[in-house]
């Protein structure tokens, strides 16, 4: 093999393997994502505790509630839990909001197990109110929160649809802020709601 072949090889093999012995290239940092609150104000309202009397079936119900961020800032978890004296009920419902989508994003996880959370809600916020659609395949369900402009006040309501599509009321509750929760998510140290 002449020289210069010798040097053609060599050159080959140096082009070949240099990039391998380069160190890699740091990838660019990650656009951080705002935080959820950061992005929508109707989730923040509802950050806090509260109490929510009403009714289930026609019959009255009493729950407390505490909604408080969770996941790095990204979910709304809204845990509501029976008032009585022997707990009958117990719900976490997940809220997010899409801003890439511009809609709303929903798991209600409740003491019945997994059955039930097997389908997310969505929805859309107009003004103060925010429905959300939870297509169960036996009958959907709509979910419509309220809240006053001050957002110390307001209404879920809770209906299902029937075979005929005409919707009913499952349960309807109002919601009242609790004193000194002011939409803001609990400080750290602060104990979480009990019954």
């Amino acid at each position: 093999m002449t020289s210069r072949i010798k040097l053609r090889y060599l050159a080959l093999l140096l082009a070949l393997t240099c990039p391998l012995a380069a160190p890699a290239a740091t990838p660019p940092a990650p656009v951080p994502t705002p935080p959820a609150h950061a992005t929508d104000a109707f989730l923040a309202q509802l950050a806090g505790r509260w109490d929510l009397p009403g009714t289930l079936g026609g019959k009255p119900v009493h729950y407390h509630g505490e909604a408080r961020w969770v996941l790095q800032d990204t979910w709304l978890q809204l845990n509501l839990i029976d008032a009585g004296a022997a707990p009958g009920y117990e719900a976490s419902v997940y809220l997010g909001f899409d801003a890439k989508a511009g809609d709303y994003v929903a798991h209600w996880l409740d003491k019945f197990g997994a059955p039930g959370a097997r389908v997310v809600g969505s929805g859309r916020l107009e003004g103060q109110t925010l429905v959300l659609l939870f297509p169960y395949a036996e009958g959907a369900f709509q979910d419509t929160f309220r809240l006053a402009t001050d957002g110390n006040s307001g209404s879920l309501l809770i209906e299902t649809q029937g075979k005929d599509g005409s919707w009913s009321t499952f349960a309807s509750y109002r919601l009242s802020r609790l004193p000194g929760t002011a939409q803001k998510p609990r400080a750290q140290g602060e104990q979480p709601l009990t019954r």
